[in-house]
């Protein structure tokens, strides 16, 4: 037990002190934040400048309809709309020129032809951005729809009202959550995306740890003084010990954010309604820890250098990859029967079951079976990787086959 203790010391001081430690910890919830959530805040930005386009109609009530939805206060862009009454086709090339010419952004064509045919035409030099092509859309057609409405004898005022949009807001009975949907969206996928780095970053770290003092020939010296089981041990726990702590630093920081009085209104209702996100965090961290982190300690011991531990990482990484591609689905659905049964998978409840509480709240039946196969499975990897770790520290030069590994499983 000293041993195993003098180990875990050595592990968790060597890293915790290390500026990769410090790096990692500051970075990796800004790097997880960067490919998550800031894309789609920059894809809602509010344009700095105005976009000038001309709306072509074939009479005034159309053109006004629609110049009066793009220039909505309530618009997240800034337009910038001329009229043009006409309906003559040879009037584009003069708009097509003027678009060429940067004279202005783009044209809407909207003749009284094109609206019999279901078929405006949106014309700008670049249309690949999904949020302008929406905005003119929804413009053209409550535009349309409001004339259409008008020259059915409904007046203006109730033309508002019968067009004016039901606020709808999502209350979940299971979890007792409302609202906040594309919040809790992106607050399932940055915890799914954190705990999938995380396992990745110190199971790797494991493993290099056992390759580099096996190719260096320093096990021989630690085998001296240290039984095998004890230095994997100890080598598990000191490096748990590190990931658990960077967690807890980044739970501390999303406790503050929703807590804290810099903290906006819908993150405090978000992570203040969630005691049950900082509460399994360690728990699943840790078991998916102890689970992969055996893997990869024992792939350190099974190969002779860095390019075999590269060639063959992808058994140990892969069933962390198989839940990243899932975790969309399961927080679209996560009380769904694929959701349920996928979360009770031990390779994948370390990150889909976790999804599944901060989501929507499964039974406690569900989290305390998803619990328990995965300290069962658990229990098995470690007892397995133990047996390979005490044979494969002492292999040298030579790369294992699998029928050699399942001896050294019986001779261990």
């Amino acid at each position: 037990m000293r041993n195993t203790w003098l180990v875990i010391r050595r592990e968790y001081l060597e890293r915790v002190r290390s500026k990769g430690f410090i790096i990692s910890t500051i970075l990796l919830p800004a790097f997880v934040f960067g490919i998550t959530v800031l894309p789609s805040k920059l894809m809602m930005m509010k344009s700095g400048g105005s976009f000038h386009m001309v709306v072509v109609a074939s009479s005034a009530p159309v053109a006004d309809a629609v110049k009066e939805q793009l220039e909505s206060p309530d618009s997240d862009r800034k337009y910038r709309v001329d009229e043009k009454i006409t309906d003559n086709s040879q009037d584009r090339q003069e708009l097509d020129a003027s678009v060429k010419a940067k004279q202005i952004d783009g044209y809407l064509w909207l003749t009284n032809q094109a609206i019999a045919d279901n078929k405006a035409e949106f014309v700008a030099l670049s249309t690949s951005d999904f949020g302008q092509n929406e905005n003119v859309r929804t413009a053209a057609n409550k535009g349309v729809t409001r004339v259409r409405l008008m020259q059915h004898g409904i007046a203006a005022g109730d033309v508002d009202t019968l067009v004016k949009p039901v606020n709808i807001e999502t209350l979940s009975l299971a979890g007792k959550k409302s609202g906040g949907e594309v919040a809790r969206f992106f607050a399932c996928f940055l915890v799914a995306m954190m705990i999938y780095i995380s396992l990745i970053m110190y199971g790797m770290s494991v493993m290099r740890s056992v390759l580099d003092e096996k190719t260096s020939r320093v096990m021989e010296v630690l085998l001296a003084s240290i039984k095998p089981k004890e230095l994997m041990a100890g080598k598990l726990f000191g490096v748990g010990a590190v990931g658990l702590t960077q967690v807890a630093i980044w739970a501390i920081f999303m406790a503050y954010l929703g807590i804290g009085a810099a903290a906006s209104p819908q993150i405090r209702e978000l992570f203040s309604g969630q005691p049950l996100l900082f509460i399994f965090l360690p728990v699943f961290f840790v078991l998916g820890f102890m689970l992969y982190s055996s893997m990869y300690a024992a792939l350190g011991a099974t190969v002779n250098s860095e390019q075999e531990a590269q060639q063959w990482q992808w058994f140990v990484t892969m069933p962390l990859i198989v839940p990243i591609i899932l975790v969309s689905k399961v927080i679209a659905t996560p009380d769904s029967g694929l959701s349920v049964w996928l979360s009770m998978v031990p390779f994948f409840a370390p990150i889909l079951m976790y999804v599944r509480v901060v989501a929507s709240t499964p039974p406690w039946w569900q989290i305390g079976l998803s619990i328990a196969l995965m300290l069962v499975t658990t229990y098995f990897i470690v007892l397995v990787a133990s047996r390979i770790y005490r044979v494969g520290i002492l292999m040298y030069g030579k790369r294992p086959t699998l029928p050699e590994i399942v001896k050294w499983l019986k001779y261990a």
